[in-house]
Order: C-alpha cells, then structure tokens, then sequence
C-alpha cells in the first residue's frame, strides 16, 4: 500500500488494524450524509434511520435546554417574590406595633434575623438552582459539541429545537435584557 493510499484511508477513519469494526469519517467542513460520530464512541449513526433518530434526540435535547432555561428563571422569580412578601410582611408587623410610651411589645430577640452566608448557601433552593445550572451549563457543551460534528442536519436539529424551544419558554420573559448567549 503506498503513502498516498494509507493518508486517504486514514483519513476516513478505516485502516488495515480496524477492518473488523465500521467507522463513518469524521469530516471538519459543513457536510451532509448520515453515517456520523455523535459526542462519544458509542453513539454512531450507522443508518439513515439511526441518524434520523439521532436527529431527533438531539432536537428534542435542544428544546429541554430551553425548557431548562425558563424553568430556572422561574425559580429565581418565584424565590424573588418569597423574598419580598416576607420583607413586606416584617416591615408591616413593624409598623402595626407601635412602641407605645417608649416601651416596645416584642423584644429586640423576637425580630427575625436575615439569614447568614452559609445559610443562603445551604438553602434547598440555591443548591437546586446550582444543579439546574451545572446541568445547563453540560447541556449546552454538549450541544456545542454536536454543532461541531459540522454536519448541516444535525446543526439543524440543534438550532430548531433551540428555536421552538425559545418559542414555548422564551416569549414568558419579564425583561428584555436577559442575556440569550450563556447559561
């Protein structure tokens, strides 16, 4: 076998030491076709039904992503709003209880007091929004990857499940500046 012949089958992801197992090529430009590497070694899309499927999957990954998205402004919204009520709640106690004649009804140990740092750290709903984050935050690399395969129908798939994805979950947002780029 010459030089020339070995470069282009290495190229395709065959060689002489690995004829028993199919490869499909891993290409570096936009293309079509659909036998593709997808993230890791496992997932190969052999068939057009298997990249179909593919295809498929990964859209609807997209849309959950945008799902996710909206789902953690939700919390944040909803934490927000406990958050002022409660505010709300304490400065109205304050002002229905006067001090009368200088001499105050509650005690300065009944006030409630803010929580500390590592309360709010520990609070159950900042290590939710911590794992909605890191979950996010793998989803969207992962995507990134997939965009990388350069195949144009899974680019597809990820920009239209991104899209109708924005669509459902995106339209609910309470301000325009929320930043559409990062988790």
């Amino acid at each position: 076998m010459d030089l020339m012949a070995m470069d282009h089958d290495h190229d395709h992801g065959t060689s002489d030491d690995d004829d028993t197992t199919k490869s499909c090529p891993m290409i570096m430009v936009f293309h079509g076709g659909h036998c593709e590497r997808i993230l890791w070694r496992g997932w190969v899309a052999y068939t057009v039904t298997e990249f179909v499927l593919s295809a498929l999957a990964i859209f609807v990954v997209s849309f959950l992503y945008e799902a996710l998205k909206f789902l953690r402004q939700h919390l944040a919204r909803r934490d927000a709003r406990k958050e002022s009520e409660r505010l709300a709640e304490e400065q109205r106690r304050k002002n229905e209880n006067p001090t009368a004649g200088g001499c105050c009804s509650e005690t300065p140990l009944a006030e409630e007091r803010d929580p500390s740092y590592w309360q709010r750290l520990f609070a159950s709903t900042h290590i939710i929004q911590a794992l909605l984050n890191l979950v996010q935050i793998v989803i969207s690399y992962l995507l990134m990857l997939i965009f990388m395969t350069f195949n144009y129908w899974l680019c597809l798939a990820v920009i239209l499940g991104l899209g109708l994805g924005y669509f459902f979950f995106g339209w609910n947002k309470k301000s325009p500046d929320e930043s559409e780029c990062c988790p």
